[in-house]
C-alpha cells in the first residue's frame, strides 16, 4: 500500500507529457543516452503515456544483467520495468524509455559531399523519431544500419521512399544521392571567434561545468582521450571553450583566466535573434555570425524569408555570398556553399543579430562634432546603428569614404539621412553631418554659479563631450550651436550660463568665472562607503570625494536628494566633505574642516 501511495503521489506530480518522451527501438544494447534517463519514481507515469502497464499493479524493480539501465518497458507485454544494474546490457527484448532532446530536426538537400556540421548529428537511438517526423519510412519494416563508405555519417533519407538509415562510418563521403537528417540549434550553444585577446561569455552566458560537453559538442567540439579536460589556466577564458588546434572541449574554474586570443569560449545564446543585412555589392555575414545550412531556413523564415516550391534553394555560385541569405525582392531563401562566394548587391545575407550597442544621433549640426573617442561604431555595425536612429540607404548602399569633410566613422547625412562611414581618423565634420555613436556614460554634474567656481583636475568634458553632458543637466543650445571661446572671465571648460541655460565651451585654461556662470565636470566616483553617524567620525586622510563626485557616490550608498540637488555649506558641527544627514539621507557637501557631532554619515571611497 506504501508502494502504491508513493506511485500515486508520483503520478501527480509527474509533467512531462508524450512529446516529452521518446520510446527507443529494441536493439541490443540500446538505452538512453546519458543525461536523457527517467527517474525511478517517474518511470509509472511515464510508462503509461507511451503505452506500458502495470503488472500486478507496480512498476517491476530489478538489478537484472540483460535489461538496459533505468525505465523500460518489455515488449512481449508492454510491462514497465526499472533498471538498477548501471552495466544491464539490453538484449534486445525491451525498450528504453528517454527523455527527448527536445530539438527540431531538419532535412538537407542531396549532394556530394553533404552532412550535418559538427554536434548536428542525431544518435542512431534517436534517428528514426527523427527522420519519422520529416517523412521517413521504414522500409520493410526495418531499421537499415551500415558502415558505408558512399553515404554520410549518422541519419539520412534515401530513395523514392524515403527510407531511414543510419552510416557509422565516421569517414563515409555523402555521393549525392543521401539527404542528411540533422538537428537545428539556433536556442543551444555559439562559440565565439578564437583570434580576439580577452574574448569570453558575456555575464549569466556561460555554460555550468556540468553542461559544457554536451554545449561544446553541439557546436563541434571533441572530447581529447574520451573526457573533458579541466583545469585552472590564466590564459584561457573562464568556463567552457575549445582548443581550435583540435577542438578539444575544455573547462576553465579560473573565473579570473583572460583568453590569449588562441581558444574559443562556448557560450549560452538564448534564443538567437537573426538580422537581414542590406543587399549591396561585398556584403555578408561575418564569419562568427554565420548560420549553419541546417538552420538556414528556421532563420531566414524569422526575417520573412519564403520557400520557393517549399524547399531551401542551394548552390555553388560566386556571384552570392556564402551562407544563408534571401533573393532581394521576392525573399526566397538560399544557402550559398561557395565560401569565396561575393554578393553582387542582388541578395540579403541572414545572420546572427551581433550585439550591437544602443545607438544615439548627435542631434545637432554643429562644425567639429563627432563621437566620444570609444563610442564609435564599427563599419560592420554601422548599418544597424544607423537605421535604429532612422538613417536610410541611399543606392541600397551604405556610403563609405575617406572624406576630409566629414566625422570620423558612422554618420548620417543631415539632408536625407543617407547612412555613412568614413575611414579618415582626422576628418572635421563641417556642419553638415550628424554622428552615430555609442551612448557615453556621462556623469555629469552642474556646479553652483560662484566666484572662481570651476572643475578640479580631471574632472573636465572635452569640447566633443560639452554638448551631450550639457542637455544631460538641462543645458540648452543657443541658436542651435555650443558657444565656444577664449574667454578670460568664465571657466575652463563646459559651462553654462544660468541666464538662459547656454551651454558654452572655454578654451581660456587661465579664465577665472566671475561668479555668473556654472561649470559641468565629470564624476569619476570609486566604490563608496557610508560611515556610521558618530561624534567625530569622518573620512580617513585622502579618502575624501570631491564635490563632483559626492552626489553619485552618496546616492550608490542610499543617499536622496533634497529639493533636487546637493546641499553646499560650510558647516563647523558637520565632517568634511561628501556626507548624508541621517535622519533623511539627504546628500550635503561642506567646504570646510567641520567636526562631526555625530548626526551626520560620512560618505568615503571604499578602502
Amino acid at each position: 500500500l506504501a508502494q502504491l501511495h508513493c506511485l500515486t503521489g508520483v503520478n501527480a506530480a509527474f509533467t512531462k507529457t508524450l512529446d516529452d518522451l521518446i520510446l527507443l527501438e529494441t536493439e541490443h544494447g540500446s538505452k538512453c543516452t546519458p543525461g536523457h534517463d527517467i527517474l525511478k519514481e517517474e518511470c509509472a507515469a511515464a510508462g503509461a503515456l507511451v503505452g506500458g502497464v502495470l503488472r500486478n499493479n507496480y512498476v517491476q524493480v530489478g538489478n537484472w544483467p540483460n535489461t538496459p539501465p533505468g525505465c523500460f518497458i518489455q515488449t512481449a507485454d508492454k510491462a514497465i520495468h526499472f533498471g538498477e544494474n548501471p552495466g544491464g546490457i539490453n538484449d534486445s527484448r525491451f525498450q528504453s524509455i528517454c527523455v527527448s532532446d527536445a530539438v527540431e530536426a531538419i532535412l538537407l538537400e542531396a549532394g556530394q559531399g553533404i552532412k550535418c556540421t559538427g554536434g548536428k548529428d542525431f544518435s542512431k537511438d534517436e534517428c528514426i523519431a527523427a527522420a519519422t517526423s520529416l517523412g521517413g519510412t521504414l522500409r520493410n519494416g526495418q531499421f537499415k544500419v551500415g558502415e558505408w563508405s558512399h553515404t554520410p555519417y549518422g541519419c539520412f533519407l534515401e530513395g523514392e521512399d524515403k527510407a531511414i538509415h543510419f552510416g557509422t562510418n565516421i569517414d563515409g563521403v555523402n555521393v549525392g544521392y543521401s539527404q542528411p537528417v540533422c538537428k537545428t540549434c539556433l536556442d543551444k550553444a555559439r562559440l565565439l571567434p578564437a583570434p580576439w585577446h580577452g574574448v569570453k561569455c558575456k555575464a549569466a552566458h556561460d555554460f555550468p561545468k556540468d553542461g559544457c560537453v554536451d554545449a561544446a559538442l553541439s557546436v563541434g567540439g571533441k572530447l581529447r582521450h574520451g573526457a573533458l579536460t579541466v583545469g585552472s589556466y590564466p590564459n584561457s577564458p573562464p568556463g567552457c571553450f575549445l582548443q581550435p588546434s583540435d577542438n578539444a572541449i575544455h573547462y576553465n574554474t579560473n573565473v579570473n583566466g583572460i583568453n590569449n586570443g588562441g581558444f574559443q569560449p562556448v557560450c549560452m545564446v538564448g534564443d538567437l535573434q537573426i538580422r537581414l543585412v542590406h543587399a549591396s555589392p561585398g556584403t555578408r555575414c561575418k564569419q562568427e555570425l554565420k548560420i549553419p545550412e541546417e538552420d538556414c531556413v528556421e532563420a531566414a523564415q524569422t526575417v520573412g524569408g519564403k520557400l520557393r516550391n517549399g524547399g531551401l534553394i542551394t548552390g555553388d555560385w560566386s556571384f552570392t555570398p556564402s551562407g544563408c541569405f534571401v533573393q532581394d525582392g521576392d525573399r526566397t531563401i538560399h544557402f550559398g556553399r561557395n565560401p569565396d562566394g561575393v554578393n553582387i548587391g542582388m541578395f540579403r545575407p541572414v545572420c546572427i543579430k551581433d550585439e550591437v550597442e544602443q545607438a544615439h544621433l548627435i542631434p545637432h549640426l554643429i562644425k567639429g562634432t563627432k563621437c566620444i573617442p570609444g563610442h564609435d561604431f564599427s563599419s560592420d555595425d554601422c548599418f544597424h546603428a544607423a537605421t535604429s536612429v532612422g538613417g536610410r540607404l541611399r543606392n541600397q548602399m551604405v556610403i563609405s569614404g575617406h572624406w576630409p569633410n566629414t566625422p570620423y566613422g558612422c554618420f548620417l547625412e543631415a539632408k536625407d539621412k543617407a547612412v555613412h562611414f568614413s575611414t579618415n581618423p582626422d576628418g572635421v565634420n563641417n556642419g553638415y553631418f550628424q554622428p552615430v555613436c555609442k551612448p557615453g556614460e556621462i556623469e555629469a554634474n552642474l556646479h553652483e554659479a560662484g566666484q572662481g567656481g570651476k572643475c578640479t583636475d580631471e574632472h573636465d568634458f572635452s569640447k566633443e563631450e560639452c554638448v551631450a553632458a550639457g542637455t544631460a543637466v538641462g543645458g540648452t543650445l543657443r541658436g542651435d550651436t555650443l558657444l565656444v571661446g577664449e574667454w578670460s572671465n568664465s571657466p575652463f571648460g563646459c559651462f553654462i550660463d544660468p541666464s538662459d541655460n547656454a551651454i558654452h565651451y572655454g578654451t581660456d585654461p587661465n579664465g577665472i568665472n566671475l561668479g555668473g556662470y556654472r561649470s559641468i565636470c565629470k564624476s569619476v566616483a570609486h566604490e563608496a562607503a557610508l560611515l556610521p553617524a558618530h561624534y567625530g567620525n569622518r573620512c580617513q586622510l585622502e579618502h575624501d570625494f570631491s564635490l563632483e563626485d559626492c552626489m553619485v557616490a552618496a546616492i550608490s550608498v542610499g543617499g536622496t536628494l533634497r529639493g533636487g540637488k546637493v546641499k553646499v555649506g560650510s558647516w563647523p558641527h558637520a565632517p568634511p566633505g561628501c556626507f548624508v544627514e541621517a535622519t533623511d539621507k539627504a546628500i550635503h557637501f561642506n567646504m570646510i574642516d567641520g567636526v562631526n557631532i555625530g548626526a551626520f554619515q560620512s560618505v568615503c571611497i571604499y578602502a
